[in-house]
């Protein structure tokens, strides 16, 4: 009981601006509990300990609600970037990540304070780069890369009759269409009650930078779906936005509920991996 009350209130306390950042404190809170209900007990044990003891579901939803203290948490990017021709990972956000589960692997070598914002942004940015809200894509071709696509734009969302940032509507509003009164657990034990062996084996095989690569596959093909309307931004007319209607929220409904729950199943194979010797 003592640690749902103080997971809660780290929730409360995120979730006051929880619409603006990734996934929502609801989503990463998702993540991390999916996570850990596939921990082993020894990686549970061991990862607790350098998190004082707490859940990492306490500290899911960390890097949000400190980044504007401290500028250098604030740097770490909270959305990945891709080339959009070989969809492969690149830049800051993925050699960040890539440092982070360097450090993890060497736990026992850092300091007590390091090996927690460690912990915190791996816990953190691994659920946001599993966000559809959180990719970036690049085309390299030319001299400079190009930015082709990111997700700092506004829709028309018909079923409440008002503008919305791309970003929020995959942060929360998709995920919350059917189940607005749902928390964490609700979703956790929806997602991951009945799922087999043979799945969990499906979407763990790999490497992380395969998982990555098949985030980006996998949100490449709903760019075109919420288009962006073109060289306009805050000041276009909603009546030029694209328009989505309750029909396309409920038809990705779907996928960004898997997305919530690979993310969570791949989180608990890296901490088993590095914690559970």
């Amino acid at each position: 009981m003592k640690r749902f009350i103080l997971t809660l209130t780290a929730l409360l306390i995120c979730g006051i601006n929880a619409e603006c950042f990734a996934w929502g404190g609801v989503g990463h809170a998702t993540i991390a509990y999916i996570a850990e209900r596939h921990l082993t007990p020894k990686a549970k044990e061991n990862i607790e300990k350098c998190i004082d003891g707490k859940s990492i579901v306490y500290y899911a939803s960390w890097l949000d609600c400190h980044r504007v203290d401290n500028k250098s948490w604030g740097k770490l990017s909270h959305v990945c970037h891709y080339d959009i021709n070989t969809l492969e990972p690149i830049g800051k956000p993925h050699k960040y990540m890539k440092s982070s589960i360097n450090k993890l692997k060497k736990y026992r070598e850092l300091t007590d304070s390091a090996l927690k914002v460690t912990i915190y942004h791996f816990v953190h940015s691994f659920g946001d780069y599993h966000c559809p809200g959180h990719v970036a894509l690049y085309d390299r071709t030319g001299e400079k890369p190009k930015r082709v696509h990111t997700s700092s734009y506004d829709i028309f969302l018909k079923t409440k009759n008002i503008r919305f940032g791309y970003h929020k509507l995959w942060d929360s509003g998709i995920i919350q269409q059917n189940h607005p009164d749902w928390g964490y657990m609700d979703w956790a034990h929806a997602l991951d009650s009945s799922i087999s062996q043979q799945y969990i084996d499906s979407v763990t095989a790999g490497t992380w930078e395969e998982w990555l690569k098949d985030v980006a596959t996998r949100t490449h093909k709903v760019y075109n779906i919420f288009e962006r309307v073109p060289k306009k931004g805050k000041d276009t007319p909603d009546n030029e936005l694209s328009i989505v209607d309750n029909q396309t929220m409920n038809d990705y409904v779907e996928y960004a509920s898997e997305q919530l729950l690979i993310a969570g199943l791949r989180m608990a194979k890296i901490i088993n991996e590095i914690f559970g010797e």
